[in-house]
Formats: C-alpha cells, structure tokens, sequence
C-alpha cells in the first residue's frame, strides 16, 4: 500500500486534467489494433491511457499500479473532469465511426472488398 500511496502523491493531476488531445488518443487506440467496436473507446480507457502516461513519466511501470492510481482517480474524479473525458471519448467515437465508414465505402467501390473472381 505504501508504494501506491507513494504513486499516488507524485503524481501531477494537471497532466491528467484536463485530458488529452483528441489526435493523441486516436493514435494511441489505432497503435494498438484498429477500432472496429465502440466499446474498446469509453472515458475510463482515456483516463487509464493518461494516468499510464503519467506514471510512465515518474518511473513507474507496474500495471497492477497505475491501474489501481486509475481505479482511485477515476472515483475521486469531480463529475465535470468525468464529463471531459466522456466528451472526448464521444467525439472520438464519431470520429472514427465517420472515418471508418468512409474507408468501407471506399473498398467497396474500389471493388477491393469484394474481388470479382479471376474468370472475369
């Protein structure tokens, strides 16, 4: 318990609050594997992505950690700082909802989903 109070005390809130850009957590998700469902962009992922990077920053790289310092965070967290990510993970959804649907389309009529067999 000592080290996650250790954690917890250095680390700066205001690199946390408010959160980040929106262009860093796209890249950050589309670093991982691509975003095909809603549910893998929530608020509590940003927030776990921005307090990761805090930690990562102080020296610290236990994930059992950082996750309880998310965990403790996130419910000590004033409703409008949850209402910030919330928005951005929102607006991140429909960003990648309209992108995503855009480069389906493309496929499509580039026939490159549905290859027409080699007789043809």
């Amino acid at each position: 318990m000592n080290n996650f109070n250790t954690l917890l005390a250095n680390i700066n809130r205001n690199n946390i609050y408010p959160p980040p850009e929106i262009e860093e957590v796209l890249n950050f998700f589309n670093s991982k594997k691509p975003m095909r469902d809603h549910e893998r962009c929530h608020a509590y992922r940003i927030l776990g992505y921005s307090v990761a990077k805090e930690c990562r920053r102080i020296g610290e790289f236990d994930p059992i950690l950082i996750r309880k310092v998310a965990d403790h965070l996130w419910n000590t967290s004033t409703s409008q700082e949850k209402a910030e990510y919330v928005n951005l993970a929102q607006r991140v959804v429909l960003l990648y909802d309209k992108n995503y649907t855009v480069s389906i389309k493309n496929e499509i009529y580039l026939g490159n989903r549905f290859p027409l067999p080699s007789k043809f």
